[in-house]
């Protein structure tokens, strides 16, 4: 027996743990093979009490939300995995300063805490039945409210730097949480200061406002069906897998177009037929197979235009991590 799976098997017993599990469960790619250890903390607290018993024991782990921006390798991955999934309550914490409120009009403005786990559709449901403005844009976006504050994500124009207050994280080094409050000068496009930072994102709050139900529910179906209109949720993917890069002139998806890459494949995945930066599984896909076609990408794209794209997303697991 490994040493992680003994360290995980000796834990605390109310914490529910799974043993190989097929990550291809936890991606929107629909690959990945199998984690050696699963962890599924239902509360801060008991992500609080194995995040401490792994670096105790000198395991690594990697954390996951969503898994929409993830690709994991068909080896699987050793690492522990901590899943924010069940962390998904949502409430309203009271109300914001109306000069960094979400609309610009004279609504009444309030902020909105998510657990890290809340899945965005979640998010925009729970806005519909209260009645709150401010996060249309955000509707139909994959992944949970951890991983869009991780990423920085950003949907029609719009970031989730432009709506966020605050984050509760657990800083990994001394094994306490903190509230980092938002600082502009630390964000920029899909970059966020939780990157490659080891911190955990716990809860994240949300300026927003008042509004009225029905015009929200209307923004949100307007979205989501933009959204289906482009091809989103016809394969399994993971949305754009390049940044934009304005330098460039050109949006990522338009300059792999012109490089005569649309629809290329190799094994199960394919360059969307209908967009350039969309990579989907078109039933038997591995990660080798995704991995494989984002270099090929990025090196006839290099080759033909001296631009060299960049990819969100995160390749991980053994063969993977470096």
């Amino acid at each position: 027996m490994n040493t992680l799976r003994k360290i995980a098997e000796n834990f605390n017993k109310n914490i529910k743990v799974l043993y190989e599990e097929p990550m291809s469960n936890h991606t929107t790619f629909k690959v990945g093979g199998k984690a050696d250890v699963f962890f599924e903390p239902h509360t801060i607290e008991e992500l609080e009490q194995i995040a401490a018993c792994l670096k105790e024991n000198s395991q690594s782990f990697f954390v996951l939300g969503g898994g929409s921006n993830l690709v994991v390798s068909d080896a699987g991955i050793s690492r522990a995995v901590i899943s924010t999934q069940k962390l998904n309550q949502i409430s309203l914490t009271g109300t914001a300063d109306a000069a960094a409120s979400a609309n610009a009009d004279n609504a009444e403005s309030l902020l909105l805490k998510c657990a890290a786990g809340v899945l965005m559709d979640n998010i925009a449901a729970f806005c519909e039945t209260n009645s709150i403005t401010g996060l249309e844009t955000f509707s139909g976006l994959p992944g949970t409210i951890g991983g869009a504050v991780y990423m920085n994500a950003r949907c029609y124009e719009r970031s989730i730097s432009d709506v966020l207050e605050s984050v509760l994280y657990l800083d990994t080094k001394t094994g306490k949480t903190a509230t980092y409050q938002f600082n502009g000068k630390d964000w920029a496009y899909k970059k966020s200061p939780f990157q490659n930072s080891g911190n955990i994102i716990l809860e994240a709050t949300l300026k927003c406002a008042k509004g009225n139900a029905e015009q929200i529910k209307a923004e949100n179906s307007r979205y989501v069906e933009d959204r289906k209109s482009k091809g989103h949720f016809k394969f399994p993917s993971a949305g754009s897998v390049f940044k934009n890069n304005h330098a460039f002139g050109s949006p990522s998806g338009k300059i792999i177009d012109e490089a005569g890459l649309r629809g290329f494949s190799i094994g199960g995945a394919q360059i969307a037929p209908w967009h350039g930066n969309f990579i989907i599984n078109t039933g038997n896909a591995t990660a080798k197979d995704i991995h494989d076609l984002v270099l090929y990408i990025t090196e006839t794209v290099k080759r033909k235009t001296g631009f060299e794209l960049e990819p969100e997303i995160i390749f991980t697991g053994t063969g993977f991590d470096a």
